[in-house]
C-alpha cells in the first residue's frame, strides 16, 4: 500500500478523537460502562468510517508496517497526555493467531504497541498474549456470536508472568467489544488491576 499524503493525514487530524482538557481526566464510553467488559475503559483515535477506516484496512495487509507507525504517531499526538497520566506499567497488544500473521506478513496492533511504549517509557509485552489457531474471524457474526467465537480463545504464552497493575491493551479496531473483553478478562486473571483498551478506531452505533 501506499503511504498516507499530507492531505491524508490533515483528515486523520481531523477524525480523531477528542483529547480531553483536564490533564489525567478520562473521557469515557457509555456503551463501555454498561456492557460489563472486563477492561476498565477506552481510548480511540476516532470513529471507524471513512478516510481513518481506509487507513486501517490498508494497514492491516502492509508488511513495511509504515502506517501502523503512522498511526502510533498520530495516537501519541492526540491522546499522549491522556495516556501519560496514567501511569501504565505495560503496553500489550491483542494477539493475532501465528498463521495470520505469517499470511499477512504483519501485526499492526503489535506495531502500534511499541511506537506508544518507546515514547511512554513504558514497556511492549509483544508476545504474551496469544489467540489460538482455531479462532475463527469475527467479521459477519452477530454481537451475541462475537462473544461466544472469542471465548477461550485468548491465553498467556507459557513462560510469561504478568507484574503489571495498569495495563494499556492495544488493538487496531472495536466493534462489540468482545476480542479487547476477552483479553483484559485473561489479563486481570493473571495478575492486571486495571486494563485500558486503546484502539485506532471505533465503529459507531455499536
Amino acid at each position: 500500500p501506499q503511504p498516507p499524503t499530507v492531505g491524508e493525514l490533515a483528515h486523520l487530524q481531523a477524525l480523531a478523537a477528542r483529547v480531553p482538557e483536564m490533564p489525567g481526566d478520562l473521557e469515557t464510553c457509555v456503551r463501555c460502562e454498561t456492557a460489563n467488559h472486563a477492561f476498565d475503559q477506552a481510548l480511540a483515535l476516532g470513529s471507524y468510517d471513512g478516510l481513518l477506516r481506509d487507513i486501517i484496512l490498508r494497514m492491516k495487509t502492509d508488511r513495511s508496517e509504515l502506517l501502523a507507525s503512522v498511526l502510533g504517531r498520530l495516537i501519541l499526538d492526540r491522546l499522549g497526555a491522556s495516556m501519560e497520566s496514567l501511569s501504565l506499567d505495560a503496553i500489550i497488544p491483542v494477539p493475532m493467531p501465528t498463521t495470520r500473521r505469517l499470511v499477512r506478513g504483519t501485526n499492526p496492533p503489535a506495531a502500534i504497541a511499541e511506537v506508544l511504549s518507546r515514547s511512554l517509557n513504558s514497556p511492549a509485552y509483544l508476545r504474551l498474549l496469544t489467540k489460538s489457531h482455531n479462532a475463527s474471524p469475527q467479521r459477519g457474526l452477530s454481537k451475541a456470536g462475537r462473544f461466544r467465537n472469542v471465548r477461550g480463545q485468548i491465553g498467556i504464552r507459557p513462560g510469561y508472568h504478568l507484574l503489571a497493575p495498569h495495563v494499556l491493551l492495544v488493538d487496531d479496531t472495536m466493534t462489540t467489544g468482545a476480542t479487547c473483553g476477552e483479553a483484559a478478562r485473561v489479563l486481570k486473571r493473571q495478575g492486571a488491576d486495571r486494563v485500558t483498551v486503546l484502539v485506532v478506531g471505533r465503529t459507531p452505533n455499536t
